[in-house]
């Protein structure tokens, strides 16, 4: 963890996305209770000072943020029903966080996820820096019933300490703070929508919650015609950002029943097959463009692909060439 999140903190937050830096407390608790959460913040030690430094990175539906209080203090959000939560990944220094029963002694590399239901204090030393993904309450309730196939939300309550995220988790946040700079993608807002959906998704199969025995019960793998069903829908949807929570109740299916008729049938998962497919929809609109017709970042995004370095190299593993070298085949 500690890795992606220094590359995090250190290649996608810069001047521009600085929105606070203060030593006033009052003006850190008005800026930082505004982008992230109304809370209470109180210093630690007779001659404590505040240098605080809050970065902000909005991406669409959710953000990314880092912060970095430069002084010992002790922080205690309030409790609201607009709540959200805050997935924090340390950059470097230590703090405690108490939520509800539960403690974490949270370092690089031991990151954690605080909800929005129950009270929580965070013990926080002045060279503690952090980045925080800001996820709404409702969003994440709504998609974990989605995932179990229900229409009724209710709380989904995270184990504090954060396990290790897969790679594919933090190149979903990469490719998130990507697009929120990248002007072509404004051209698609509903891919934001569809990204926020992918990394809320991900946490809730990852990181263990009290619904994380229904996520993962195998219902045995889908029967063939379902998975064809589902190959047309992620044809169809090729261009969106389509999740497989999307995919399997679209077929009537759980996850991991939609996993397993998958590998039975293809030996491969969905998400493996359909990148496939997009990887070979663009191959086939490059080499037919004429030249200066169409540019490689857009086909890219149009075909559903959001993390564009983590594109060109799939594109590459593929095809063994460029997508850049495609596309002046037809030139030359």
């Amino acid at each position: 963890m500690a890795v992606s999140t220094s590359f995090i903190a250190d290649r996608l937050f810069d001047a521009k996305h600085l929105v606070l830096a203060s030593g006033d407390l009052d003006e850190v608790v008005e800026g930082c209770s505004r982008m992230l959460r109304p809370h209470d913040l109180a210093m630690r030690g007779r001659r404590a000072k505040l240098a605080a430094r809050l970065h902000h990175l909005p991406i669409g539906p959710i953000s990314l943020n880092r912060l970095r209080y430069g002084g010992d203090v002790t922080v205690v959000p309030e409790l609201s029903e607009e709540g959200n939560f805050l997935v924090t990944l340390p950059v470097q220094g230590s703090a405690q966080f108490r939520y509800g029963s539960a403690v974490a002694d949270v370092t690089p590399g031991h990151g954690t996820i605080v909800g929005p239901y129950r009270e929580f204090r965070l013990d926080i030393e002045g060279a503690f820096d952090q980045i925080l993904l800001r996820l709404d309450r409702r969003r994440v309730e709504v998609v974990c019933a989605s995932l179990l196939g229900s229409d009724k939300a209710m709380p989904v309550h995270f184990d504090l300490t954060l396990r290790e995220m897969p790679a594919f988790w933090h190149k979903l946040l990469e490719a998130a703070a990507g697009l929120s700079t990248f002007g072509e993608a404004l051209a698609y807002p509903k891919m934001f929508v569809q990204l926020e959906e992918l990394i809320v998704e991900s946490l809730l199969v990852a990181q263990p919650n009290n619904f994380s025995g229904a996520i993962a019960a195998a219902n045995g793998a889908a029967p063939s015609a379902q998975v064809r069903k589902a190959m047309d829908y992620m044809r169809q949807h090729i261009a969106d950002a389509v999740s497989l929570g999307q995919v399997a109740r679209h077929c009537g299916l759980s996850l991991r029943s939609l996993q397993a008729g998958f590998q039975r049938d293809l030996g491969t998962s969905p998400s493996r097959w359909l990148r496939a497919q997009r990887l070979d929809r663009v191959h086939a609109i490059l080499l037919s463009s004429e030249p200066g017709s169409v540019a490689v970042t857009d086909v890219a995004l149009q075909c559903g692909f959001f993390h564009l370095g983590d594109f060109s190299a799939r594109f590459k593993e593929r095809f063994g060439e460029k997508p850049s070298a495609v596309l002046a085949k037809h030139r030359s």
